[in-house]
């Protein structure tokens, strides 16, 4: 391994791209997929780690090389981390049907991957888990609160994120780890905020009547901050937030959906009650059905919050990193992606 010395920070140096050999959890996903296409971008070496299901069209096509493994047994970890670098945590997510699956899906997967890297490679060199706002929680005043404040989700989504990431530091001293929290990522390839599209579309909005503002970040310029954190050595144990640089009132950011799909949409505003018997039924639904829904009594938990906004003042200092996607010109290459799928008229 080479490292070239940074005389801008003291205790960081920057990792030589060709010598990194990077594995991406959750690279069929929203954002592992762009991950991937950029740490290839940037000269370093990528293996996929994908399950038995997963759809694999996309890597194979790209000819991006994939380890078939477990990461709730375990099976298969220990040859998806031969000869690797660093590993990305992009897996896991919100729309689990149940609070044993959200559980499952984010925490258990942590700890499976956490014991494998121990036993099968303890000289990694970085984890970095993508965690979220909603581990962190909250702010009840519309400014972000410090990276480091005590953590309050609201949600069970957000309690098992921050769970995922106890489990992620209580190896630090072993393990260089690093966690980073998004709020909402959007961009070509998302189909979570197609709703509010083709809300926005259709000239209505149904908003959350105490939701008044928000921090998004693009997909692109999430994946590149996961990229500096593979490539610029830092103190393990740090946690870093990402966002676009302006937090947004959400009647603004509706209207600049409505402007990405060409019209100018009204906003309903709809009472946390409403949602919550909303949620209810889709609970309801989703356990009948035993699929994963958007809405759901836990994420109404937060809907309801007035401000999701976060700062990442440390990631431009500590990385040198800034966002290059304004929101405007991402909701509009986000709509216009939406249309080539036949999505939004």
């Amino acid at each position: 391994m080479v490292y070239e010395a940074s005389p801008a920070r003291t205790g960081v140096g920057v990792l030589e791209s060709a010598a990194v050999h990077v594995l991406v959890t959750g690279a069929t996903g929203f954002l592992g997929s762009r991950l991937v296409d950029q740490l290839i971008e940037r000269g370093m070496r990528v293996r996929a780690l994908v399950r038995t299901t997963s759809n694999t069209e996309s890597l194979q096509e790209r000819a991006v090389p994939t380890a078939t493994a477990s990461l709730h047994r375990g099976e298969g970890l220990a040859d998806a981390l031969a000869d690797i670098d660093a590993v990305v945590h992009c897996a896991g997510g919100g729309l689990a049907p149940s609070k044993a699956a959200l559980y499952a899906d984010n925490v258990t997967t942590t700890r499976t991957l956490m014991s494998a890297i121990v036993r099968h490679r303890p000289e990694l060199k970085r984890l970095i888990l993508v965690s979220s706002i909603s581990a962190h929680g909250p702010s009840l005043n519309g400014l972000p609160r410090p990276v480091n404040a005590p953590r309050k989700p609201t949600s069970e989504y957000g309690r098992c994120k921050a769970r995922a990431e106890e489990v992620v530091l209580e190896e630090a001293d072993k393990i260089p780890v690093t966690i980073l929290r998004p709020p909402a990522i959007y961009g070509p390839g998302d189909r979570r905020m197609l709703p509010l599209f083709r809300a926005a579309k259709r000239g209505w909005v149904p908003l959350p009547s105490a939701s008044r503002s928000t921090s998004l970040i693009h997909v692109d310029d999430c994946a590149r901050a996961l990229c500096g954190m593979v490539h610029v050595q830092h103190p393990s144990g740090r946690c870093y937030h990402v966002e676009d640089g302006t937090p947004r009132p959400m009647d603004e950011f509706i209207n600049m959906v409505g402007g990405a799909v060409g019209n100018t949409p009204r906003i309903l505003r709809v009472p946390g009650w409403v949602l919550r018997i909303v949620g209810s039924v889709s609970g309801v639904i989703a356990r009948m059905r035993s699929g994963a829904i958007m809405l759901t009594p836990d994420k109404v938990k937060d809907l309801i919050q007035p401000h999701w906004v976060c700062d990442a003042a440390e990631l431009r200092k500590d990385f040198g990193w800034s966002p290059h996607v304004s929101l405007n010109d991402g909701l509009l290459e986000t709509a216009h992606w939406y249309r080539q799928e036949g999505w939004l008229p």
